[in-house]
């Protein structure tokens, strides 16, 4: 039985929900982060 693939709104550090908060929106720049613990990363496209 195939695993299904992990949640991209879940934390990869602690599992628990990502906020994320629109940077730039002109060039879709977006912060995701997680309260629980601190992780913060930055999608753009290319």
């Amino acid at each position: 039985m195939p695993t299904p693939p992990p949640d991209p709104r879940a934390c990869p550090t602690c599992g628990d929900e990502l906020r994320f908060e629109i940077l730039d929106d002109e060039r879709f720049l977006v912060a995701w982060s997680c309260v629980n613990c601190g992780l913060i990363r930055t999608t753009e496209p290319v």
